[in-house]
């Protein structure tokens, strides 16, 4: 099984301590406890076959979500290092597309990300199954349909055998219940996952180049930290809090001494700097901390201690929950 990044380790090597220190250091919010790294290698930024759209031959190893990932990786970093906050220069047409796609695929291959949208699908096909069969007489599959069935494992035959004693009335009835039971449980496949990466990131990255982007410049003395999901979006009110809403605005630590920060209200590509004070850089690093999966990322042990310090960590939430609003005929579902 192999292990893939949702991280990319370039990325957090940023934020070694300094070029003759090598590590980092790591608040694991859940456990409340700092451990300082030499590798961005930490299991925390990789998961088993996490997105897999691989070849049907069990003899080629060829994943093509990570060879796309490492692609827009490779390209997206050395973008990155080309910033200049001194000159405070406008990026090429060329670094501004790598950049989009850099922050698209952030974006959307991250743990919390993946979860979001398994909880979104889950919620929303069960409500419109839930409601569509109201009662085990709405349930429109029959013995005969399900028996045409050809078993692919022995599990199959067995619920197969089980069936053949049934009746419809019966089969209707177990549909029903488990439909409408706590068991019942939706969401994507691996290979489903990888299927968006490849189908979304393009579509992003697209919008995302037509937006003005704004730099944020790091306080002398203080940096940016980062995290498991370093890039989101931060909304005054609940609804419409996504990369691509008009009411959102998209928080990117590129590295330690610049955040990138979008609003998909303003569109114009260009790019503005702007050198931000200590209490400010503070503010967004507590962003940074309230919107990670489980960790955060510092140059700095005592750094990151004062930032989290009085940060409730009990009750630190992973992912937000999609909520269902019914308002008369309309059914709304909003991730919040």
């Amino acid at each position: 099984m192999q292990r893939h990044h949702t991280v990319q380790k370039a990325y957090l090597k940023q934020w070694f301590k300094s070029p003759t220190e090598n590590y980092f250091c790591i608040y694991i919010i859940p456990k409340n406890t700092y451990i300082e790294k030499g590798s961005p290698g930490w299991s925390g930024f990789f998961r088993k076959d996490f997105n897999i759209f691989k070849n049907n031959d069990p003899t080629v190893d060829y994943y093509l979500p990570e060879k796309v990932t490492e692609r827009v990786d490779d390209l997206g970093i050395n973008a990155i290092r080309k910033i200049d906050v001194i000159q405070k220069g406008q990026l090429s047409g060329e670094d501004r597309s790598t950049i989009s796609f850099y922050l698209s695929l952030q974006y959307i291959r991250t743990p919390r990300h993946r979860e979001e949208l398994d909880d979104f699908l889950e919620k929303q096909i069960k409500y419109l199954m839930r409601k569509d069969l109201s009662s085990p007489e709405k349930v429109g599959l029959t013995k005969e349909e399900i028996l045409r069935h050809k078993p692919t494992n022995k599990k199959e035959e067995l619920a197969l055998e089980h069936i053949r004693g049934m009746s419809d009335d019966e089969i209707r009835k177990q549909v029903f219940e488990h439909i409408h039971g706590e068991d019942f449980h939706l969401g994507l496949n691996k290979t489903g996952h990888s299927k968006s990466i490849l189908k979304d990131v393009e579509r992003l990255a697209k919008e995302v180049f037509e937006i003005q982007w704004l730099f944020f410049i790091a306080a002398e003395g203080t940096s940016f930290i980062t995290s498991d999901n370093p890039c989101f979006t931060i909304s005054k009110g609940k609804i419409m809090n996504g990369l691509l809403s008009k009411s959102s605005m998209t928080i990117f630590p590129l590295r330690p001494d610049l955040c990138m920060c979008i609003r998909p209200a303003t569109r114009s590509q260009t790019e503005k700097y702007l050198r931000l004070g200590k209490r400010e850089v503070r503010s967004i690093n507590r962003m940074v901390i309230s919107n990670s999966y489980q960790a955060v990322v510092a140059r700095d042990k005592k750094h990151l201690e004062s930032i989290v310090r009085d940060y409730d960590y009990k009750n630190h939430k992973k992912t937000r929950s999609t909520v269902i609003y019914e308002i008369g005929d309309y059914t709304m579902f909003n991730i919040e």
